[in-house]
């Protein structure tokens, strides 16, 4: 089964390198039979990399450790479920699990815009078989995630206790879900300039993609913070890390993309920033997966001894260079006369956007690439650490929280200052208020005050126009009968999704807002002994020793009362692996609605005494419920489709 996976990955490989053929030369003859055989190759080249995929589940499944991929990320005694995670717990795995979400998705586009798509199709099919080249030259040459063990081991070394979590079933798939599905827009705005069409077709087409990838890479940020939470015990979920750093990247930009190309729709301008945004957003989601899977994390001069990594490197270089000499040579479809718009405008509002987020991306980008250069070329090491990230986001984020309040009651092309007074007049007073009440009963920071004030500010606009255009679609218009309930309610869903959309990033900050009230204790307790902390009491009662899975764990038993009433019995504890040296942290979380009561075990002593790390997380559940309202928006969103008029522009 192996032999199989490798050689369907070669098979791939010849193919791909056989349609790429086929296509320039279809494309350059106008043949239509070389265009359809490179779309065939292509989709042969899918099954191919799915079978590979499938074999690969297959080996970790059946403990082949024959696999050094296999012997190096599994174990005979790890449960089933963590055997599948482990298929992308490491290098080579993850890189096929790109290839096989590059794959089907190439496919969907072959099979799905063949008639609608008919002059530039054939140049976006050849940017995306370009991507699949590369991977699998990286995966049959350098990533071979079949490549055999010799001799081979009684048994495997395990999954690293960190990745055995269920998160690893959703994470990382839903990174690259969003990582690849962003190689399809790129794909239709170079294939749109490659054909020399000058009409907005490609920000139709792409659309729906550009949402169900922004949408995956939340889903995977989120889940990645979640999974942090509950795995390492420090009591955070974002520690500016580069690993962190590498998937927010993109998001920044590809969340710029989203709003500017409504400019594009609307008001036929932005076109350049659109492809730079992008082409930004693939390189970016590239440079992601580089940063965490290269090995220039652990070394930078590992990292150059490597192949990967400089692969990557010359790979990102390509895409860059190439997409900007293709914006030179084709500068005369996107560069158009801005038409004129007054100060207060939507258009304004949404440029200011793009250049805060792409502000905030940079200060990323360069707080996360600074130390690996100046590692690599100076040999120093320099750490940036989060209060360096913290002092610009901030600011940049308070921002971005009232545009999106702002943004709502401007107008296209101008707003009057009485119209904008009057839109203004009920948000401005509810903030104030809210800022006076904030003042007298609260003890906190200006940051906190400001960040806090301004998403105050985005709930109620953003809420308000949610309620006036579910209000308006209920009543009945003139004449007519009173609409039924879910025709109303699935009438203007493009505005309605983003208004979710909006509310789920107001719920987020209100998360973050909770770090500010957070705080952390520790202490060490004997069998009987208690201890109060943020209205709780904290009573140590014994330890406990037992077998779970593949793993011995020793736990200490914390009941925690408010009062007379105990509300939860705790059970924070060590996990002790056999294949790793070091005790694993297994937290243990009471949660209500408005904070966490977070448990981490520090030791469990000699004489019989548990130290512990308590933290107390204010709002941090609306983090993870943000997620409802992300997908919510984006089932709304999805649903609407814009009406395309001759000549390529596009109406509501």
């Amino acid at each position: 089964m192996v032999d199989i996976g490798y050689y369907a990955l070669l098979a791939a490989l010849v193919l791909t390198l056989y349609g790429i053929f086929a296509g320039l030369s279809g494309v350059h003859k106008n043949s239509e039979n070389l265009i359809a055989s490179f779309r065939t190759a292509l989709l042969v080249v899918t099954g191919l990399v799915v079978v590979a995929f499938g074999s690969l589940v297959y080996a970790f499944a059946t403990d082949d450790f024959t696999v050094r991929f296999v012997a190096n990320n599994s174990s005979s005694d790890l449960p089933l479920f963590y055997k599948i995670t482990a298929v992308w717990g490491g290098l080579e795995g993850s890189l096929l699990l790109w290839q096989v979400i590059l794959v089907i998705f190439t496919a969907v586009v072959a099979l799905r815009y063949k008639k609608s798509n008919h002059e530039t199709l054939p140049y976006t099919l050849l940017v995306l078989a370009f991507s699949t080249l590369f991977l699998l030259f990286l995966l049959i040459g350098w990533s071979n995630p079949f490549e055999r063990l010799f001799p081979i081991p009684g048994e495997g070394r395990g999954l690293n206790p960190l990745l055995q979590n269920p998160g690893m079933i959703f994470h990382p798939p839903a990174l690259y879900l969003g990582y690849v599905g962003f190689n399809i827009p790129f794909a239709f705005a170079m294939g749109s300039l490659l054909s020399g069409k000058r009409d907005d077709n490609w920000i139709l087409t792409t659309r729906r993609w550009t949402l169900v990838s922004w949408f995956f890479l939340t889903t995977g940020m989120v889940l990645g913070g979640n999974w942090a939470y509950v795995e390492l015990g420090w009591g955070g979920y974002w520690a500016w890390d580069p690993v962190e750093n590498a998937s927010l990247m993109p998001w920044l930009t590809g969340t710029a993309f989203l709003h500017s190309v409504i400019v594009q729709e609307k008001r036929n301008s932005l076109k350049f920033w659109n492809l730079m945004l992008i082409i930004g957003t693939f390189a970016l989601s590239i440079l992601g997966t580089f940063i965490t899977r290269s090995g220039v994390l652990n070394s930078v001069h590992a990292f150059s001894k490597s192949n990967i990594g400089p692969a990557f490197l010359v790979f990102i270089a390509l895409v860059v260079v190439g997409s900007h000499v293709l914006l030179y040579l084709r500068q005369n479809q996107f560069l158009v006369k801005e038409k004129a718009k007054g100060f207060w405008s939507k258009e304004n509002s949404f440029l200011l956007n793009n250049v805060v987020f792409v502000a905030m991306c940079f200060t990323v980008f360069y707080g996360t690439v600074f130390p690996l250069l100046a590692e690599g070329v100076a040999n120093k090491k320099i750490s940036i650490q989060a209060p360096f990230f913290n002092s610009i986001m901030l600011p940049l984020g308070v921002v971005t929280v009232f545009l999106m309040g702002l943004t709502q009651v401007l107008g296209w092309k101008r707003t009057s200052v009485s119209l904008l007074r009057r839109n203004l007049i009920g948000p401005v007073v509810v903030t104030l208020a809210y800022v006076v009440l904030a003042v007298l009963t609260l003890s906190t920071s200006p940051k906190m005050l400001l960040l806090s004030s301004m998403t105050v500010f985005a709930l109620y606009i953003n809420g308000y126009e949610l309620l006036q255009s579910l209000r308006a679609s209920f009543l009945p218009k003139g004449d007519q009968p009173k609409p039924s309930k879910l025709k109303a309610l699935i009438q203007d869903r493009r505005k309605r999704g983003g208004l979710l959309v909006h509310l789920g990033i107001v719920t987020l900050v209100i998360g973050l807002c909770g770090n500010f009230f957070g705080h952390e204790t520790a202490f060490t307790l004997y069998p009987g002994q208690s201890h109060d902390f943020s209205g709780y009491q904290l009573t140590f009662t014994e330890s406990q020793e037992f077998p779970v899975a593949n793993t011995r764990t020793l736990a200490a038993v914390i009941e925690v009362t408010q009062g007379d009433r105990e509300v939860a019995r705790l059970k924070p504890a060590k996990a002790f692996y056999p294949t790793r040296p070091e005790p694993m942290t297994e937290v243990a979380i009471h949660r209500t609605l408005f904070h966490d009561l977070y448990l981490s075990l520090s030791s469990i002593n000699d004489d019989g005494s548990a130290t512990l790390n308590v933290f107390y997380n204010p709002m941090v559940n609306f983090v993870w419920a943000s997620m409802g309202l992300f997908a919510l928006g984006l089932g709304f969103s999805l649903s609407y489709k814009p009406v395309q008029k001759r000549g390529g522009s596009l109406l509501d």
